[in-house]
């Protein structure tokens, strides 16, 4: 018997993939075993032109009781992605779940549909713990040197939250549908970021928004140097785009480090080149001391600590070359966007 594809549902639970072949599988199989949500739910896939067999394994999967139903995303975007299976959702409330990563409960989409009915919310934010999908090596290094204070924002909900109302910019992944009709939906102008603009707009409309433990879900850290910097570049150009559309967001840490970087420069093309040597050796020394100090106490050696060093070196070099970069490109983003994207059924 095939699920009925008329009648609403309580939850649509979207996935935004590219290229997700090692953990989709997994993914799907756990959202298929899932205790009974009330009301029900659908999954919808949205694809970004995966070339890694990705659109075949979803294609395998499906239920008698609960719709998978896999989408093209042609903008290829995770911004476009969602504004993709928002589109298509029936259901009441709308769950993002990235394609790396994994479900700690049976009940987890239950719990989504039970938290929003006591409390009212229009959106739910949630931890996202890198350290429980982690292979060794770097990989490890990497998610110590996300999981510290001196390598992500310490205000953030993400790793690790009390229940209770909360900021949504930092952790924001579940919504009523009605509050994504009524914002428009995702910019699409976004390749990073698209989650925080979107939530930004969820808080300045007065949104309540509620955090809970209970909807902690565990990702797939990078496991490269090369894929952490990549990663934090795009979200360092993403900052910057949302500065220009937002003014009031501004990063103040990466506004900070950019003026020190300009002083440094200036002394050292004119005015004095021992001064500027002097605080790019002492800025840098203190950083490599604290980066140090933070990597021995994640990583517990030598070794361990010299990998988180290096982890936080792409972290912050990403950050901000990405954000000087997306500071040249900070005209287009001014505004607000397109019309979601609508996409076909694969």
């Amino acid at each position: 018997m095939c699920p009925d594809l008329t009648s609403p549902v309580r939850l649509s639970v979207v996935l935004p993939v590219l290229n997700e072949s090692v953990d989709i599988g997994e993914l799907l199989q756990s959202l298929l075993s899932q205790e009974a949500v009330p009301g029900g739910y659908e999954i919808i896939v949205a694809d970004g032109g995966s070339t890694d067999g990705t659109r075949e394994i979803v294609q395998g999967f499906g239920g008698e009781k609960v719709a998978v139903r896999l989408f093209d995303n042609p903008r290829r975007l995770s911004g476009a992605a969602r504004n993709v299976g928002a589109a298509a959702a029936r259901g009441e409330f709308v769950l993002y779940l990235d394609g790396h990563c994994a479900l700690p409960r049976a009940d987890y989409l239950k719990r989504v549909v039970e938290i929003f009915d006591d409390t009212g919310a229009d959106c739910l934010s949630r931890p996202q713990f890198l350290d429980q999908m982690v292979g060794g090596g770097w990989a490890e290094a990497i998610a110590g040197a996300r999981h510290s204070w001196f390598g992500h924002n310490a205000g953030s909900d993400i790793y690790g939250c009390e229940p209770g109302p909360t900021d949504p910019r930092s952790a924001g992944a579940a919504y009523r549908r009605s509050r994504w009709v009524e914002l428009g939906g995702y910019d699409e102008r976004f390749d990073a970021c698209e989650d925080v603009e979107f939530n930004h707009r969820i808080d300045e409309v007065g949104c309540s928004s509620y955090a809970h433990p209970d909807l902690t879900v565990h990702y797939r850290p990078r496991s490269s140097v090369r894929g952490l910097f990549w990663q934090m570049f795009r979200y360092g150009r993403g900052r910057a785009r949302l500065m220009a559309k937002h003014p009031k967001l501004r990063p103040l840490p990466l506004l900070v480090l950019s003026a020190a970087v300009l002083v440094v420069v200036v002394l050292g093309l004119g005015v004095s080149a021992a001064g500027a040597a002097a605080l790019l050796g002492i800025g840098g020394g203190a950083w490599l001391v604290v980066a140090l100090v933070e990597g021995f106490r994640q990583g517990r050696s030598w070794m361990g600590a010299l990998r988180i060093t290096v982890a936080f070196g792409a972290i912050y070099s990403g950050l901000l070359l990405g954000f000087w970069r997306g500071l040249a490109e900070a005209w287009r983003y001014r505004g607000p966007g397109g019309p979601p994207t609508v996409g076909e059924e694969l």
